[in-house]
């Protein structure tokens, strides 16, 4: 079986390999030529602390991430997200690798968001805007880096450490681009063409007032759970395309749950990513301004982690283990 822990991990991909690789899960999903099984993630919970387990099945490939999630240990200066996963032999169900899940799983989201920048925004956009700087704001980033040649990078941060701690890590791995620090999120919307939330907010983060989304592109990371909600109802009065990146999303996150029983948006007017992808002429045009809200799935990290076992066994990055 072959090992790969985050320092292996993180010198084995690229940004475009991953977003490829989730582009590639988004178009299967949407295939009938593909057989993907993913049922949604199952959760425990003890007290106030969380472990979630995702298993997703090809015919060619098995995989099941497991993770912790324990909201407390930030304030212990400890990982909010810990976990493995586990790769399997579609053909004969024998171990084939293991991965750090904390760094798969930040490698894959930021990945996700990554390509619905690729996708979704202008080629022209040169700003982006970052809510929320912990580790999965710093992964936007850069993604989103990878995917448009930005020239300014604005973050925010309730926290205002967490900013700046997350701005001098992006000032060293993207010296290219300016990094800024802003005031408060109408700064953010202000100041930049895209604008990525990564944040666990329960009440949305911005002004409920249309004509400050009106032309951005605006991608979702955040609000996973159903009492989660990072934007209000304006931003579906002032964007011309809603994106998923499954329809897992209708159950999911309080972004769309509460639009769309108050009737704000309606289903039908809201498509996945991967059924744009499959379409050329559509990817071509989305219009002037798009969200896409995402809340993960488990096809992603099997696809992404069959990327880096592929590189790490071109490069050597990782390790056998004889079980």
């Amino acid at each position: 079986m072959y090992f790969m822990n985050a320092e292996s991990m993180l010198a084995s991909f690229t940004f475009s390999g991953v977003m490829d690789s989730v582009a590639d899960a988004m178009t299967d999903l949407e295939s009938s030529d593909h057989s993907i099984v993913a049922p949604l993630r199952t959760s425990v919970m003890l007290e106030n602390n969380t472990l979630m387990m995702m298993p997703c099945l090809t015919e060619k490939d098995w995989g099941l991430k497991v993770l912790t999630i324990f909201p407390d240990n930030p304030g212990k200066m400890k990982s909010f997200i810990n976990g493995l996963f586990l790769f399997f032999d579609g053909d004969d169900g024998a171990p084939t690798a293991l991965f750090d899940g904390r760094t798969l799983t930040a490698i894959r989201t930021g990945g996700v968001g990554g390509l619905a920048v690729r996708t979704l925004s202008d080629v022209r956009a040169a700003r982006l805007g970052v809510v929320g700087a912990g580790e999965q704001g710093y992964w936007q980033a850069r993604f989103a880096c990878a995917a448009r040649p930005f020239s300014l990078v604005t973050l925010y941060d309730t926290i205002e450490t967490k900013a700046e701690s997350c701005a001098k890590r992006l000032r060293i791995d993207l010296p290219d681009q300016e990094i800024r620090i802003a005031r408060n999120t109408s700064a953010i919307l202000e100041d930049s063409d895209v604008v990525m939330t990564a944040t666990n907010a329960a009440t949305p983060l911005f002004e409920d007032r249309a004509d400050l989304f009106k032309g951005k592109t605006i991608v979702g990371i955040g609000s996973y759970r159903p009492d989660m909600r990072e934007y209000p109802d304006a931003i579906f009065k002032a964007v011309s395309a809603v994106f998923i990146d499954t329809e897992h999303a209708f159950d999911e996150t309080g972004d769309l749950l509460e639009p769309l029983r108050s009737g704000v948006v309606r289903r039908e007017g809201i498509r996945t990513l991967g059924s744009l992808l499959t379409d050329r002429m559509a990817a071509s045009s989305t219009g002037s301004g798009a969200f896409f809200k995402s809340v993960g799935f488990s096809a992603f990290d099997l696809y992404v982690a069959k990327y880096l076992f592929h590189r790490g066994v071109q490069s050597g990055k990782g390790t056998d283990l004889a079980l």
